[in-house]
């Protein structure tokens, strides 16, 4: 069985990748805008750090934590302070209240324990500082089409070379529900596009700001309320 580092060396590293793709660029807009300019950032699960570097263009300070040292020395090559961590089990080596803003995008999907995840990141996290996260919508649009006609409404149930290592699903009211129970407040939730099919390839982003429950992607901000 593969480890969890060597899962995301194989399925995620590319050299060859130098630019965020189209569809994902949606997504990238809203974390730039959620998270402005001349801050702290931590992001987490930063891979080979284009989102990373995108927010660093921003006049912020990013840092970076991977499972994959792989995909961190890409990371490391764009100017990223990147550090080895498995949040399944390790802390973050840094000081309470350093970040700003902590970034998660397409995370929480791949974490067993998202209760431990989200205290993980409390107490590196500023007492009013921002938590951002993406993860994929189980009711998007396109999967409630692929259900409504019997089919899997791409969720994963084995792994082979095609997953995305995918084993938790959230839906709006589970992701604020979780963030709430530690006490980090929503205040905006929005999505990237909705899709008319499963490839994306027939989609639109006024909807997706309209009625974000059926979009793709789910995009929360929670405030960090320290207790």
């Amino acid at each position: 069985m593969l480890s969890r580092e060597e899962f995301n060396e194989q399925r995620y590293y590319r050299e060859e990748i130098t630019q965020i793709s189209k569809a994902d660029s949606f997504r990238a807009e809203h974390i730039l805008k959620f998270v402005g300019s001349n801050k702290r950032v931590l992001d987490i699960g930063c891979c080979n750090g284009l989102i990373s570097e995108l927010i660093a263009k921003n006049d912020n300070d990013v840092y970076g934590v991977d499972v994959s040292e792989r995909v961190l020395e890409l990371a490391r090559a764009k100017g990223i302070k990147a550090y080895k961590v498995d949040l399944e089990c390790e802390e973050l080596p840094f000081p309470a209240n350093y970040f700003d803003e902590v970034v998660a995008a397409e995370v929480i999907e791949h974490i067993f324990d998202t209760d431990s995840f989200l205290k993980r990141v409390k107490p590196v996290l500023k007492n009013g500082g921002k938590l951002i996260i993406t993860t994929p919508n189980l009711a998007s649009l396109a999967r409630r089409l692929l259900l409504l006609l019997g089919k899997n409404p791409l969720i994963e149930v084995s792994i082979n070379k095609d997953t995305a290592g995918h084993i938790r699903y959230f839906v709006k009211e589970t992701l604020l529900d979780l963030l709430e129970k530690y006490d980090y407040r929503v205040d905006k939730f929005t999505s990237d596009t909705v899709n008319f099919n499963s490839t994306g390839s027939l989609s639109s982003i006024r909807l997706a700001r309209m009625f974000p429950t059926i979009g793709r992607t789910l995009i929360v901000r929670a405030e960090n309320i320290k207790t």
